[in-house]
C-alpha cells in the first residue's frame, strides 16, 4: 500500500514496496480427480503428468512447464478434451509461478472453455479453474473479477455437493479474501461465519479447521480496529491447537504471533515480547519444527526488541535467523538474502535513530563515526542481498527491486542523492521494461524517485511523476486500489499546496476524501487526516469557516479511537 508522503517515517520512506497478505491459503482442488471413474488415462500422458507436478513441487518451474506443455499437446493430438482441461490447469498454475501473468490467464480461460463444452456450465470439475484464476486475478489486484470467479465457483458448489458441504467453507473463505482485499469488512465477517459454522458440523468445533476459521474473523475483527476481539477469536484458535493430542509447534506459533501482532498494534510490546519469546521456545523444544517458521519466529521476535530499542538483541536474533537461513537454504538463497535485508534494516535503524537524537544512548556514548559504521554495514548487507538475488532472478528481475530500495535509502540517510537517484531510476526502468506490466509496483517507484525529487528541492520533476502516478492508478487495469489512488491524489493536492497552486491542491483534496468516504467506515482514522489536511489548505485560502468545520469532524472521529 502507498502511504502518504507527509506521514512516512524517515528511514522507511524509500524503503516500502506494497504487500498483500491473504487470509489463508488458498486451495485450488486439484487434489481429486478431473476424469470420471469409467475413464482410464493415457499412461504417456499421465508420465508428463507426474513428472510436471515433481517439478512444481521442487519449484523447478521451467522444466514443470515444458511437461504439462508437452502434456497439452499429446491432449490435442488426441482429441482428449479431459485430459486436455487438466494439463491447462497445471500449465495456468505454473506460468503463474513464472510472472507470465498475461499467459497464465489465458490458459486458464481456455481449459474454463474446455471443460464448460464437455461437462456444462454448472458441474463441479469447473471449481479448480474458477478458483485458479481468482487467484491468480487476486495476484494482479483485480478484486471484482476475482470475486466474480470465486462466487461462481461457490455457486457451483453449494448446488452440487449441498449449502453444509465442506469444500462449500473453502469457497467461502476464498470468497472472503478477496471481500476483505475491497474493504467490505461486513460483508467478509459475515462469509466466514458461513464457514465456522459449516466447519463445526463438518469436523468438530475443537477441530483444526475451525482454529483456522477462527484466525480468519480475528484478521476481520484486527482490520475492523476491534482489537479485544481480535485477541479473543486468536486466543480462542490457540487454545484449540494447544490441545493435547492436537499439539502443533507450527500453528500453535503462527497463532501467538497473531496475537503479538494485536498487541504491537496496541503499543503493548511487552506484552508482544512475551508471546514471541514463547513461540520460539516452544519451535525450539519441539520436534517437526518448519525451519521456516523458526526463521519467522526469530525475525518477529527481533522487531519487538527494536521497538523496545533493545537493538543487541536484536541484532543476536538477527545474526541467527541468518545462520539457520544461510544453512538450511545456502548461501546464495532468497532466504538468506532476507536475512541479510533484516540485518540491514536494523543497522540503519540504529543510524536514523542516532542521528535525530529518539534514544537516551544517543546523546551520551555514541558518537557520529559509529553512526557512519552503522549505514556503513547496512549498505553492505543491502548490497550483499542485492548480489545474491540478482545471481537467483537476473539483472534486470522485479526481484531484485527490494533490495534496490533499501539501498536508495541508505544513499539518501548519506546525502548521496546522486547515488539514490541512479537506483531509484534502475527500479523504475525496471518495472516499465519489464514483460509483466506490474502498474501498481511501477507507480511505487516513480513515487519513491518523487520523494527523492522534492527532498532535493526538484521541484520541476516532482509535478509531473506525482501526476503520472495518479493517471496509472486511475487505469481500470492497474492494480492499484481506490484506496492507492486516494493516497496519490492526497501526495498531489500536498504538492500543490505547497507550491501555492490552491484550486488544483482543493481539487485533489477533495477526491482523495470522497474515495476514503466510499471505502472506509465513517469513524477511519484515514477520513480524519484527509479532513485535517483539506482544513490546512483552506486556511490558507482564507477559509476559516469551513475550515474549522473540517477540522471537528475530524477531532470528532479521533475521540472515538
Amino acid at each position: 500500500m502507498k502511504t502518504d508522503m507527509a506521514s512516512l517515517p524517515n528511514n522507511k520512506r524509500l524503503a516500502f514496496l506494497r504487500q498483500i497478505t491473504f487470509l489463508l491459503t488458498i486451495i485450488c482442488f486439484f487434489t481429486g480427480s478431473l476424469t470420471p471413474a469409467s475413464y482410464s488415462q493415457d499412461a504417456g500422458w499421465q508420465k508428463l503428468m507426474d513428472a510436471g507436478n515433481a517439478a512444481y513441487k521442487q519449484h523447478n518451474f521451467q522444466t514443470a512447464q515444458k511437461c504439462f506443455s508437452s502434456a497439452v499437446d499429446k491432449s490435442n493430438t488426441e482429441g482428449n478434451k479431459v485430459q486436455l482441461a487438466r494439463s491447462l490447469d497445471y500449465l495456468g498454475l505454473v506460468l503463474t509461478a513464472l510472472g507470465n501473468t498475461d499467459q497464465a490467464e489465458n490458459t486458464l480461460k481456455h481449459a474454463l472453455a474446455v471443460k464448460v463444452e464437455a461437462f456444462g456450465t454448472d458441474n463441479i470439475e469447473l471449481v479448480p479453474t474458477l478458483n485458479n484464476l481468482g487467484k491468480l486475478n487476486c495476484q494482479l489486484s483485480n478484486w471484482e473479477q476475482a470475486e466474480k470467479y470465486y462466487s461462481q465457483a461457490l455457486s457451483i458448489s453449494e448446488k452440487t455437493n449441498g449449502a453444509d458441504h465442506a469444500s462449500v467453507a473453502v469457497c467461502l473463505n476464498n470468497l472472503a479474501s478477496v471481500l476483505r482485499q475491497e474493504h467490505k469488512l461486513d460483508e467478509a465477517k459475515t462469509v466466514l461465519e458461513r464457514a465456522l459454522s459449516i466447519v463445526e458440523s463438518n469436523f468438530g468445533k475443537n477441530s483444526d479447521a475451525a482454529a483456522i476459521e477462527l484466525n480468519n474473523l480475528g484478521k476481520i475483527a484486527e482490520d475492523q480496529g476491534n482489537t479485544e476481539e481480535a485477541k479473543r477469536l486468536y486466543a480462542q484458535a490457540l487454545n484449540l491447537r494447544e490441545k493435547p493430542n492436537g499439539l502443533n509447534p507450527n500453528e500453535v506459533s503462527d497463532n501467538l504471533n497473531k496475537l503479538a501482532a494485536v498487541c504491537r498494534k496496541e503499543g503493548k510490546f511487552e506484552e508482544a515480547e512475551s508471546l514471541l519469546t514463547k513461540s520460539l521456545n516452544n519451535l525450539e523444544q519441539a520436534s517437526g519444527t518448519d525451519q521456516r517458521n523458526l526463521i519467522v519466529a526469530l525475525n518477529n521476535l527481533a522487531m519487538v526488541e527494536r521497538e523496545l530499542q533493545k537493538y543487541d538483541q536484536a541484532k543476536a536474533l538477527y545474526k541467527r535467523s541468518s545462520q539457520i537461513a544461510e544453512k538450511s537454504f545456502g548461501t546464495n538463497s532468497k532466504e538468506h538474502a532476507d536475512s541479510l535485508d533484516n540485518l540491514g534494516d536494523l543497522y540503519l535503524e540504529k543510524a536514523v535513530y542516532r542521528k535525530n537524537g529518539k534514544f537516551e544512548e544517543a546523546r551520551s556514548s555514541l558518537s557520529e563515526s559509529l553512526n557512519d559504521q552503522d549505514l556503513s554495514q547496512s549498505k553492505a548487507n543491502y548490497q550483499q542481498s542485492l548480489d545474491i538475488r540478482k545471481k537467483l532472478f537476473g539483472e534486470k528481475s522485479q526481484e531484485i527491486i527490494p533490495s534496490l530500495n533499501k539501498l536508495v535509502e541508505v544513499y539518501r540517510e548519506q546525502g548521496n542523492y546522486t547515488f539514490a537517484e541512479t537506483e531509484a531510476k534502475e527500479i523504475v526502468s525496471i518495472l516499465e521494461a519489464s514483460s509483466v506490466k506490474d502498474k501498481n509496483s511501477l507507480a511505487i517507484g516513480l513515487t519513491n524517485l518523487a520523494l527523492l525529487y522534492r527532498e532535493e528541492g526538484k521541484n520541476d520533476a516532482v509535478e509531473p511523476l506525482l501526476k503520472q502516478i495518479v493517471e496509472i492508478a486511475q487505469l481500470p487495469d492497474s492494480g492499484c486500489s481506490k484506496e492507492e489512488l486516494a493516497n496519490d491524489l492526497n501526495n498531489l493536492a500536498h504538492f500543490y499546496r505547497e507550491q501555492g497552486n490552491y484550486s488544483q491542491s482543493q481539487e485533489c483534496y477533495r477526491q482523495s476524501l470522497d474515495l476514503r468516504r466510499s471505502i472506509f467506515d465513517p469513524n477511519d482514522m484515514r477520513i480524519a487526516a484527509s479532513l485535517h489536511n483539506y482544513a490546512n489548505l483552506l486556511r490558507r485560502m482564507n477559509n476559516n469557516d469551513k475550515a474549522d468545520k473540517l477540522d471537528q469532524e475530524a477531532l470528532a472521529i479521533e475521540q472515538k479511537h
